[in-house]
Order: C-alpha cells, then sequence, then structure tokens
C-alpha cells in the first residue's frame, strides 16, 4: 500500500482559465515535495480543466461535479484526501516554492494545534502588493496566536490560502458550511476559535499571494448584495466575547461597505443596527453615515490610488 503524502493540497477550480495555470506551476514547484494535489472542478464552462490537465504530474488527481459553490467543492477534496494535513488555495492565487515547507517546520515545532498559517501578501495590481498586519502581534510574529479574534482584528490571521488544517479538525466540525455563499473560511475559523483550536503563525515569512486583481473593482460589488449569514449566526456568543463581537462588526461594516456600493440602502439600514458603533474609527463610522453616491466616489478614488484599506481604517 502506498503511503499517503505528507499534505493534500485542495484547489476548487471554477472559470479561471487566465490564473490556473500560474497557480498550480507555483504548487508544483514547492521545494517541500511530499503532496498531492487534488483539483475539484465545480462546473467550469470555459478552458480552465483543460489548461489544468496539460499539467502531467503524477500528484494530481481530478474530481468533476456539477456547479455546486465553493464550500461543496472544498468539502468533496478534502474528503477524498489521502493525507493527515490539508493545505487550500483558490485558482487565481500563488505560493511562495518555500510555502509549504514553511507549514511543515510549524507543525514539527508545534504540534497537535488546530491551524496554521504563514505571513501572506495581497496583491492589488500587477505593481502594487501590500504584506498583511496582524492587529497587537510583532511584524516577525512566531508561536501561537494568544487570541485569534483580537490579533485579526486588522487582517486577520489565518488567510485560506496561506493555511493548513489537519483533516480530522475538518471531520470534527463539520467542513465549510455548504449553506454559506461566501466567507465560509471566518465562518470556519470562528467556529475553531470557539471550539477552542489554537492557531499558530509564522509571520516572520511571507509565502501566499492572495490575488485581487480581479475581484478588487467597483464594477464586481453590485453582485455582493446578500448578507453574510456569520453575521446573524454567533450574536449569542458575542455578547460574552467582546472580541468575537469586535471582529463580527468589522465583517459588518465591510459587508455595509459593499451593500451601499450595490445600493441596497434597506439592508444596509437593517445590519447598522447590529453594530456597536464604539467598535469602529470614527472614518469608518463616518463612512456608514454617508450617502452611497459619496462611498462609491471614495471607492473610485481608493481604487484608482490602490490603497490599502486595511492601513486606512487602521484600528487603534
Amino acid at each position: 500500500m502506498q503511503k499517503a503524502a505528507f499534505f493534500s493540497v485542495i484547489i476548487p477550480l471554477y472559470n479561471k482559465e487566465l490564473y490556473v495555470s500560474n497557480t498550480l506551476t507555483s504548487v508544483l514547484d514547492q521545494t517541500f515535495t511530499d503532496f498531492e494535489v487534488i483539483i475539484i472542478n465545480d462546473g467550469s464552462t470555459d478552458k480552465s480543466v483543460n489548461i489544468a490537465e496539460e499539467f502531467n504530474d503524477p500528484r494530481i488527481k481530478f474530481i468533476h461535479q456539477e456547479n455546486q459553490g465553493l464550500s461543496v467543492a472544498r468539502n468533496n477534496g478534502i474528503k477524498r484526501a489521502n493525507s493527515e494535513y490539508i493545505a487550500l488555495i483558490d485558482a487565481d492565487d500563488l505560493w511562495s516554492p518555500n510555502h509549504l515547507q514553511q507549514l511543515y517546520d510549524l507543525i514539527q515545532l508545534y504540534p497537535n494545534k488546530g491551524l496554521y498559517a504563514t505571513g501572506y501578501a495581497i496583491k492589488k495590481s500587477q505593481n502594487i502588493t501590500h504584506n498583511a498586519n496582524y492587529y497587537k502581534l510583532p511584524k516577525d510574529f512566531k508561536g501561537v496566536v494568544p487570541n485569534f479574534f483580537k490579533h485579526s482584528l486588522q487582517h486577520c490571521v489565518a488567510w485560506v490560502g496561506a493555511i493548513c488544517i489537519p483533516k480530522k479538525i475538518f471531520e470534527d466540525l463539520n467542513y465549510f458550511d455548504p449553506k454559506i455563499f461566501s466567507e465560509q473560511d471566518t465562518d470556519l475559523y470562528i467556529r475553531m476559535a470557539l471550539k477552542g483550536y489554537e492557531f499558530v503563525l509564522d509571520a516572520s515569512k511571507t509565502s501566499a499571494i492572495h490575488n485581487k486583481i480581479m475581484e478588487d473593482n467597483l464594477s464586481n460589488y453590485k453582485f455582493k448584495t446578500k448578507v453574510p449569514k456569520l453575521l446573524f449566526d454567533y450574536k449569542a456568543q458575542e455578547k460574552n466575547n467582546i472580541y468575537l463581537n469586535k471582529y463580527i462588526d468589522l465583517n459588518r461594516f465591510s459587508t455595509i461597505v459593499f451593500l451601499k456600493l450595490a445600493g441596497d440602502t434597506k439592508k444596509v439600514n437593517e445590519l447598522k443596527e447590529d453594530i456597536t458603533l464604539s467598535n469602529l474609527s470614527k472614518l469608518q463610522r463616518l463612512i456608514i453615515a454617508l450617502p452611497n453616491t459619496i462611498v462609491r466616489l471614495l471607492f473610485k478614488a481608493k481604487d484608482w490610488l490602490k490603497l490599502n484599506p486595511f492601513a486606512v481604517f487602521k484600528m487603534k
């Protein structure tokens, strides 16, 4: 019987023909080579699958399914994984060659933890990339994160393309919630933290790149008109956890901005009722109060200047 690889790399694939080749190249070029790659074709209608199939590497396996969304695609890949450790990357993001080695080293240093994360960067354009910064943690932090919610108040400690989670923990948490259309990963992290799982972070090296070139423009926000389920699911826990309340309020603020850009004033007003305004900065409170047209103009300026919103809305 063939020995299972150390990592299973899960890649959901839906219409990413412009990006999937670079993503797969970055995965296959890892210096740590003991891994399998499971690509879940979630009903792609472009040339994504054809491009992926051109990679002749025995570590790659394919799952083909009708389009069912990101949660189901990831879950099906995880369930088919043969490895104890699951690494995730979306089909338009990138890894540095040392990414899996960095995760492997973290696992050896801090065994039996819930989640392992590396430093990551957000690519805003071909020439502009911002490194993630974690609230109240040193820039070169390496170790067990004291409080996931507190230290994720600027950039999230865990970004899906920079993490590894033991398969048994996915099983314990019943995987990604298939009822969630977006923010599935954020919901998973909340459930992990509330259940007491520890998060390990190595921020001393940045080895994953979140490609936001395609999505970070005004035209895409007209489609973001649904309110994430997680903004309502944890209200009882928020009452007894100040940092959870702040963390979810920041997600509420981001959703309000999306809704303002989409022109959905009714949902904006409904969601504003759930926010504790003292959890937000003065600038964030001003954004909530501004007319939708002004917010759209400000977003256009931010998009044109390629500003880092986490620097603009830096927490106290």
